[in-house]
Order: structure tokens, then sequence, then C-alpha cells
């Protein structure tokens, strides 16, 4: 069977999971910083220490280490975490699946668009360090609040593959892009929505230190945790569950591997596939032949796009009054 011809559009994904990786490779030979920190966190409990990244698109980091609880959550034992570090070959379901979360409604979408008997559901900010993936509905809606025609518009362009710019490169006080070589436009980076400040809009309620007493205000900003000296936050629409010092952890969906072993993609026959009356043939009773190649359907009820109605989301308060069900993660102080 000739090999599949990839995608100009695949080639650049694929490029930019290369180069991500490798300058996370460079900067850790050169000993930029100590136990990752700074180079990024775990996308499941946002700690730093040892990380395996993801070979795949999402330029996402995770503990494979039996120290940390993250393998549970990834589905793998402690046997097959040893296996992937030894042969530092890692692909999250996410990836494997093409099956990503919106940044915004947190739904899981296709994002396969090479499949031509489907159509892609989400896709992916085309900025090389950004690799979110977003519903064309809900990146417009959060974009263009005040702009119905433009949100049609904006919706049909991202639909229709045109690349863009997510809402994670401006500031949501200033609307400012990020200035790295100057401090105070630095970016200060919500690990659970798209909300970005610079340092200078940061609100003063998202607190570095957290305040005395029982009942005081949570900690939720973290410096030196993530690259470009950016910093880590969880911004004001996510509770802080005390006991964890950060949101609930349930903010990260894979597709579920088990349900690949019953998956049966049975459908109703075309009113052109029936045949005539007149026809002698044996009805066929036999289900279609089972693919490990296709993507699980979605693990639960919370998976189903929410963007054709208000946003339960990640999105600004001032727009969608509630926030996304969950987060997870621990953070060294």
């Amino acid at each position: 069977m000739a090999r599949k011809k990839a995608t100009a559009e695949e080639l650049r994904r694929l490029n930019k999971a290369r180069e991500f990786k490798r300058k996370r490779n460079m900067l850790k030979a050169a000993g930029a910083r100590p136990d990752n920190k700074g180079l990024d966190v775990c996308a499941i409990c946002d700690d730093g220490g040892n990380l395996t990244c993801c070979e795949g698109c999402c330029q996402r980091a995770f503990h494979l280490d039996n120290k940390h609880d993250c393998i549970k959550t990834l589905g793998l034992t402690i046997e097959d975490a040893k296996n992937i570090i030894e042969k530092e070959a890692f692909i999250c379901k996410n990836c494997q699946y093409k099956q990503h979360q919106c940044y915004i409604c947190g739904s899981l979408g296709s994002s396969d668009d090479t499949d031509t008997s489907s159509q892609a559901e989400v896709f992916q900010c085309e900025h090389d360090d950004c690799a979110r993936f977003y519903h064309p509905k809900c990146v417009a809606q959060m974009l263009y609040p005040d702009s119905h025609h433009r949100q049609e518009l904006f919706e049909l362009q991202v639909a229709a593959g045109e690349r863009f710019s997510c809402p994670m490169h401006e500031c949501i006080v200033c609307k400012e892009v990020e200035n790295k070589t100057e401090k105070r436009m630095q970016f200060a980076v919500c690990r659970r929505c798209p909300t970005v400040y610079h340092r200078k809009c940061l609100p003063s309620d998202i607190l570095f230190k957290p305040k005395k007493g029982p009942k005081g205000a949570m900690r939720r900003a973290w410096k030196n945790m993530l690259p470009a000296d950016r910093i880590l936050i969880f911004c004001m629409k996510h509770e802080i569950v005390r006991k964890l010092q950060t949101p609930a952890r349930d903010h990260i969906i894979f597709p579920e591997a088990n349900v690949l072993k019953t998956f049966q993609a049975a459908s109703a026959p075309m009113e052109q596939d029936m045949p005539e009356p007149d026809q002698k043939e044996a009805p066929d009773h036999s289900l279609p032949e089972q693919t490990h190649s296709s993507p699980p359907p979605a693990a639960s009820d919370q998976n189903q796009c929410c963007c054709s109605g208000p946003l339960d989301s990640f999105a600004p308060s001032s727009l969608f009054m509630h926030p996304h069900p969950g987060s997870c993660g621990w953070l060294d102080d």
C-alpha cells in the first residue's frame, strides 16, 4: 500500500512540534534552569520536575514517574511509563487519536483535517509556541463579543482552515501584545483558560503570597514556572481548592482507551444503498469490521461541544459568568 502523502498543514504541525522539542532539549542540556522549572510544567498537575514531552502537536509535558499520580490520569501503568521513558517516545492520547479539547469550552473535538470522511471540529492557533485548539464558534465569540457579523465571518474562516491568532496573545486589559524584552510588558498566563495579562495589568487580587488566616485569600501567581519568564496564574474565574492550593484536578480529558475494544462504527444505511424490491440479496447482519485506527468516541457527556449556546467556559467573566468546571495540579512555592 502506498504511503499517504502528508498535507501542508500536517507538515507544519509536525515541524512545530519538532522545533519545540529541539529548543527544550537545548535548554535542558545547557542547564538553563534546575528541575525543568521555567522550561515548562506538567499539563496535569502544574508542577515542575522530571517531565516527558509529548511528540505530538500539543507541545505538552507530563510526569511519567511514580512520584506523581499523573500516570493514572494518562491511563498508564508504572511499567508502561518506564517503557516510554526508556524509548524516549511518547504521544498522548489526544494527539494519538487527533481529538483535542477546545481551550474555551473544554470539550473534545476532532482535530484531524486530513480525513476526508469527517470534518475537523477544533483548530490550532497559528503561533508556534501556543498549540491550543478551539472550536470556530467559541473563539469567534470570545474575540468579537460585540459583533455578531464579525463572529460569523471569523467562524467561517477558521472552519475553512484559515490560520488565526487565539486570545492568548494579547492582554485582556489593554489589548496589547507581549514585549518579552520589557519586564512590565511580559505576560502572566492563566493555566486554565485564555486569560492573559501584562505584568503591569495584573489585577491586585491575583496574589503572589497567600493572606494569613484560615479564610485568607489564596495564592494565585507563581514566578519562574513558565518559559520566557512568564508568570503562571490561576485567574479569578477559577475557584481555588484550599486543600490543593489550586483549582480542582479534572480539567484535562483524554479519549477513553478501553472503548477501542468494543467500539463499532455501525450506522444506518443510506437510501441509495438500500436494495431494490426485486433484488434477492440475502441481508447482511454482520457488523462493520472493527478498526483500532479509528478515534474513540467522547469519554462522557461533558465532552459534547457546548459552543452552540452560552459558553460555560474559560472566557472572560465579563462575557461568560460561569468558569469552566475544574482544573488540577499543585505548584512548588
